[in-house]
């Protein structure tokens, strides 16, 4: 549990405070109901009253990565609506295509190298390999 000083507590209970704090509290709410603008409009007065406020300052970065994300997403999908093939008038929208059915389906390059216990086992046969080829090439005279 956290000590506070007396000033701290009353700062606490000022009304400036609290007004503050509902104000923060209605932000990030907004912000949580995808209302970024609105959001946006009250860190600007929060930040207005006091230009330091790490809490508003973060909102204003979490709103910003949202919209960068978002205008992020909206380019790929105008680059993959083009790859997309157009549906035959005649299919069955039900069933799948020939052309999906005969489709090739591709494994993931590597995919046994996602599993922590082969990549473990791939750098102690490494580190093995590594010692031998030191130990066979200090009978050569190299490391002397």
């Amino acid at each position: 549990m956290e000590d506070k000083t007396l000033l701290e507590e009353l700062l606490e209970r000022s009304p400036d405070e609290r007004m503050h704090k509902r104000k923060m509290d209605k932000a990030y709410q907004l912000m949580a109901m995808g209302l970024r603008d609105e959001a946006d409009a009250l860190f600007d007065e929060i930040l207005a009253e006091e230009p330091f406020n790490r809490d508003a300052m973060t909102g204003k970065n979490l709103i910003a990565r949202q919209k960068a994300v978002e205008n992020r997403l909206e380019h790929l999908a105008e680059r993959a609506r083009p790859a997309i093939p157009e549906p035959r008038p005649d299919a069955d929208p039900e069933e799948p295509g020939k052309a999906e059915e005969s489709a090739p389906v591709r494994e993931p390059r590597f995919k046994l190298l996602r599993s922590k216990k082969v990549r473990a086992v791939l750098i102690a046969l490494f580190a093995v390999v590594f010692l031998v080829a030191i130990y066979c090439t200090c009978g050569y005279g190299y490391f002397r």
